[in-house]
């Protein structure tokens, strides 16, 4: 026992050891592809690093308007001072006066209404009578401030264009949602953080930082509400781990209290762990190598993928004959264990091939993991394990032994069932492909829906259509951009989109500043135009030399570049940023696109369109081909891992016969589960696959250890001298049982889970362990034919 529990210890150190060296990685990251099109590879990097990624989005409510008025601009000034954002938006931010002299400078350069017909005579008679009429009304500060330097409106226009889709109320230093009926007044925020969107951690950081912000606030009865990609991020990492922690919880209980039962020994426990921790140090170890780092995901579904290896001791110490030591049994079942394990092993070539950096490295976690389980269980347990001692397993109930020996030889029933299940499958064309991600999502829809009521509040862009703009300058992304802005109108005019934001509305390309600088009039045509526009007015003649001289001005200054406009206009250039998105030395432009009806639609139109250096790309249409391309990649390798798998057991039983029946029951097992994930309208996806893999995996040691020759099997070690009875002379099937059920205790309550992938994970294999362990049984000859 000493032997056991040190080897338990010097696992758990070099397991901890080996996390502390490469410590697991809770982004996701690295869990995404590179992609396979030009949108795709777009689309994931933006997910890995775009500013679009790191929005949050914010609501105070449940006060009245002065307090909540209150509350946001002392929540907004805490996030300021917090230094975890880049930037945070509320009715207290105010365009500096240095910001707005700098854009009131630029105007002319900006403002799409610089064209030569602006400064004629005929253009600049109306303005002037509209100039004059507002100075005798309640807006002659503003148009005193502006009207005599900018007569064109120019300045005004400008902030009147980037503001046109906000629908927000500005009052008492705070923005609020438009008033609805039934609703009380709503103060809302937006921030954006600096760490990446998919970065659980820096996201649940910055959540933390806002709600503390709020708190200190003091908000009494009043309540916040955050939305945004990174708070769904967060949420649904909080989700999974709450499920995984609660299950691991219920079924280590339930696996220990049903183990102890059966076996009546402590020690069993501690051989059942050795192998299961030296495949987890293994696999870890394994995939740091391969990969430079491990994720948190692939050591989560690598541990329960290798549950399999639970098995292996269990079968160990249950087929141990009460005249041999356990090396000697440990060598004697050898071969099956090892065949078992490679096949097992082999079955993982689907995830190996998939493409996907997530399932490849899940199956090379699981892959070395399996090996290095079968392997100790062999060689490391008979050494650990005192040589006097006996783990025997109690005696399974009277009625349960006669009914596995009932079903022991029922190749019809199992024919039968198989057949029944190919006909489910022929009838109702098999399970659908998860074509859905907020299928996938543990997200509740109270909480995307509120997501989406703060996007149209707040005047957020909906990223899930857009145009992709570039790679190249930013000159050149500009470019495409204005002409990205010509080409659409017809589109916007067929009602397939209401408009696109385009970085170009914010900071015009250098050839279209250079050309609104040409189209300036000179001075002294300029001088003329105002003096026959002003005639029969009441304005001084020098009323508009400011407005003379800024256009003059405005004819030599140098075009603006971002980085110029952001250190000149940095609050609008806060609406410019998430638009430019640069990687390795290139630059993108991005165009979300809104009211869009039909994105299949538009996709095809914008094909259509033919520009150059322009993509259209729709979020969820990408993600579905995606899927759908992933997972056609996986089936095939899946097959070719199927394919493999039937090799070895033939070349490891002598046999093509040997070999299909210990297959039968495997293939079997995998159409059962197919049908009921049919008959209950479960889409599968990538995640059932990976479950079908592990499946199978725990299939080949049910169908081989039922299979295998006469001479290996042995009496019970608490059987009787004469047999005991007329079943005792093969507990193979209860060995197998023992297996089959401490699975189901694990999986089984996967399926109770709320998180749809563990929820699918645990239905597909509780229902196919099941059939597995009873087809097999079915499949084996009965005591009497051998």
């Amino acid at each position: 026992m000493r032997r056991l529990l040190a080897a338990l210890l010097v696992l758990a150190v070099a397991g901890g050891l080996l996390a502390w060296r490469v410590p697991p990685r809770a982004d996701l990251v690295e869990f995404l592809p590179a992609g396979r099109t030009p949108a795709s590879a777009f689309l994931f990097r933006e997910l890995r690093s775009g500013a679009a990624t790191t929005l949050l989005l914010a609501a105070i409510e449940g006060a009245p308007r002065e307090e909540l008025a209150r509350l946001s601009r002392e929540t907004a000034a805490g996030l300021r001072a917090s230094g975890r954002f880049a930037f945070v938006g509320d009715g207290s931010l105010r365009i500096a006066e240095a910001e707005e002299a700098f854009l009131f400078r630029h105007r002319y350069l900006l403002s799409p209404d610089t064209v030569p017909e602006s400064f004629t005579a005929a253009a600049l008679r109306p303005k002037l009578e509209a100039l004059l009429d507002g100075l005798r009304s309640a807006a002659a500060p503003l148009l005193a401030r502006f009207g005599f330097a900018d007569p064109t409106g120019a300045f005004l226009g400008l902030a009147a264009g980037w503001l046109d889709d906000s629908r927000i109320e500005s009052a008492d230093g705070a923005w609020f949602a438009p008033r609805e009926e039934g609703r009380g007044a709503r103060a809302l925020l937006v921030a954006r953080g600096q760490g990446a969107g998919l970065d659980a951690e820096a996201q649940q950081a910055a959540m933390d930082a806002f709600r503390a912000a709020f708190e200190a606030a003091r908000p009494g009865e009043a309540r916040l509400l955050l939305s945004g990609p990174g708070v769904f991020a967060a949420a649904a990492a909080a989700q999974i781990r709450g499920d995984v922690e609660m299950i691991t919880l219920a079924s280590a209980a339930l696996l220990g209290a049903f183990l102890f039962w059966r076996f009546r020994s402590p020690m069993l426990l501690g051989a059942v762990a050795v192998p299961l921790l030296a495949a987890t140090v293994a696999g870890y170890a394994a995939a740091a190598a391969l990969f430079g780092s491990v994720h948190a995901i692939s050591l989560g579904f690598g541990m329960t993928m290798l549950g399999v290896t639970v098995d292996y001791p269990i079968l160990l110490l249950t087929l141990r004959r009460p005249d041999e030591t356990l090396a000697e049994a440990a060598a004697r079942i050898w071969p099956t264990l090892r065949l078992a394990a490679v096949s097992a092993a082999a079955g993982l070539l689907a995830m190996l091939g998939s493409g996907l950096p997530g399932l490849v490295q899940i199956g090379v976690f699981a892959g070395a993991g399996l090996l290095a389980a079968a392997a100790t269980t062999c060689w490391g347990l008979p050494r650990l394990i005192p040589a006097g001692a006996r783990i025997a397993a109690r005696p399974l109930p009277g009625w349960m032994s006669r009914a596995l020996a009932a079903l022991r030889g029922r190749r019809r029933w199992a024919f039968g069932a198989i057949l029944a299940a190919l006909a489910v499958l022929a009838a109702t064309g098999g399970p659908p492909w998860q074509r859905d991600l907020a299928a996938l999502s543990p997200i509740p829809a109270a909480q995307q829906a509120l997501d989406g009521e703060l996007r149209g509040q707040l005047g957020a862009p909906d990223v899930r259509s857009l145009f992709v703009i570039g790679p190249g300058t930013e000159a050149e992304v500009l470019a495409r951009s204005e002409a990205l802005s010509a080409a659409i109108r017809p589109l916007v005019g067929r009602g397939l989109l209401a408009g696109l934001d385009l970085p170009s509305r914010y900071l015009p390309s250098p050839g279209l500043q250079r050309q609104r600088q040409a189209a300036l009039p000179d001075s002294g045509a300029l001088a003329g135009a105002i003096r026959s526009a002003a005639e029969g007015l009441p304005f001084r003649p020098t009323a508009f030399a400011p407005f003379l001289a800024a256009v003059e001005e405005s004819r030599t200054w140098p075009t603006l570049d971002a980085a110029g406009f952001a250190e000149g206009a940095p609050t609008i250039s806060a609406r410019l940023s998430p638009l430019i998105s640069r990687h390795g030395g290139q630059v993108w432009g991005i165009a979300p696109a809104s009211g869009v009806t039909d994105p299949a639609a538009l996709e095809a139109a914008a094909r259509a369109l033919n520009l150059p250096g322009v993509l259209f790309l729709d979020v969820k249409l990408e993600m579905e081909r995606l899927l759908a391309d992933y997972g056609a990649t996986t089936l095939r390798w899946a097959m070719a891992g199927a394919a493999l798998v039937v090799a070895l057991l033939m070349a490891g039983l002598r046999g093509l016969r040997a070999g299909m029946v210990v297959a039968l029951p495997i293939g079997g097992a995998v159409v059962v589960a197919l049908a009921v994930l049919a008959l209950s309208g479960e889409a599968i996806g990538l995640f059932h696959l990976a479950a079908l893999l592990l499946l199978a995996g725990l299939a080949i040691d049910y169908s081989l250890f039922l299979a295998i020759r006469d001479s290996d099997q042995a009496p019970p070690q608490n059987a009787p001298a004469n047999g005991g009875g007329p079943h005792c002379d093969d507990h193979r099937p209860g060995a197998v049982l023992t297996c089959a059920i401490s699975t189901l205790l694990t999986f089984g309550l996967l399926a109770l889970c709320d998180t749809p992938v563990l929820h699918g994970i645990g239905l597909t294999v509780a229902v196919g362990v099941a059939a597995a362990f009873l087809l097999a049984c079915a499949l084996s000859a009965p005591a009497r034919e051998r």
